[in-house]
């Protein structure tokens, strides 16, 4: 009876008081509700960082992200720009604590640590908040990028000439305009890798437990492939040249569901991989 007067009369206070704390053109002063204020990328104003590293084949980005949703571009530059466009910084009264789920240290103000050593840069997720980053880096530096937990969001690269490894949980992953070497690791994630071409220098690798793998390739690209899918199937309009059973004229398939076939005469090695999901080679278009 008694939490029910003091609701009553909450309510009856609002009724003759319209107006509880401050409201400016910006709207009610957040810290006398309680919640965080927000940070100007939720007022659509992008928080931008930016770090110089090097535009050259010896430089590396690592990303080291949980959930967030992130976008790779790869520019003419030898800066990484990070931009968040939603973010929400820690409540006021966090100030001069710190997290204790999250050790890496917010050093860029948007819930990010960044930490270089040498010829490399790495960006760890310092916040358990939810992410949107859009991250420039050098055209022609290696990517690599991890999920570092099962609360993964959604990724693309674009436009990256340099190797790029990837280890996923749950994420999906799409890439385009690349050209690899590629090695990507997933549990249950659908990819769709776009090459612009294929580097002739590394091998690629592409494997995942449950999920699509769908890799699109210029119809002149040389390479030697490996598939294998347990569960799934395989379809693909290349010429694999793969060899066929001289009885009955099938391609032959090796024990285990081992394909090995080559285009445009053979050149550097595909391996592509899957459990339960199935697998498309397509020409680009």
């Amino acid at each position: 009876m008694k939490r029910l007067t003091l609701v009553a009369a909450a309510c009856l206070l609002l009724g003759t008081t319209p107006v509880l704390a401050h409201v400016g053109n910006n709207g009610p002063n957040p810290i006398q509700f309680g919640f965080a204020e927000p940070m100007e990328a939720s007022q659509n104003k992008p928080l931008v960082y930016k770090n110089k590293l090097g535009n050259s084949k010896g430089n590396q980005v690592i990303i080291l992200m949980h959930n967030s949703d992130v976008k790779v571009v790869g520019h003419n530059s030898d800066e990484v720009v990070i931009e968040a466009s939603s973010y929400t910084a820690p409540p006021a009264r966090a100030a001069g604590l710190k997290p204790l789920y999250n050790q890496a240290e917010d050093n860029t103000g948007m819930g990010l640590s960044v930490a270089k050593d040498k010829n490399t840069l790495t960006i760890t997720k310092a916040s358990r908040q939810d992410g949107n980053y859009t991250i420039r880096v050098p055209k022609n530096a290696s990517v690599r990028f991890e999920e570092t937990n099962w609360t993964g969001g959604d990724l693309s690269i674009n436009d990256v000439a340099g190797e790029i490894e990837l280890k996923l949980n749950n994420g999906n992953a799409t890439l385009t305009n690349i050209t690899g070497p590629v090695v990507a690791n997933a549990t249950s994630s659908d990819m769709v890798i776009k090459f612009a071409s294929l580097n002739q220098s590394k091998p690629s690798a592409i494997s995942t437990v449950a999920g699509t793998v769908d890799i699109h390739l210029p119809s002149n690209t040389k390479a030697d492939f490996k598939l294998k899918t347990i569960q799934g199937e395989i379809y693909s309009d290349f010429d694999m040249n793969i060899a066929k059973d001289s009885k009955s004229n099938l391609p032959r398939v090796t024990g285990g569901n081992n394909i090995e076939g080559k285009t445009n005469g053979g050149g550097v090695e595909m391996n592509l991989y899957t459990i339960s999901g199935d697998m498309y080679i397509r020409k680009s278009k």
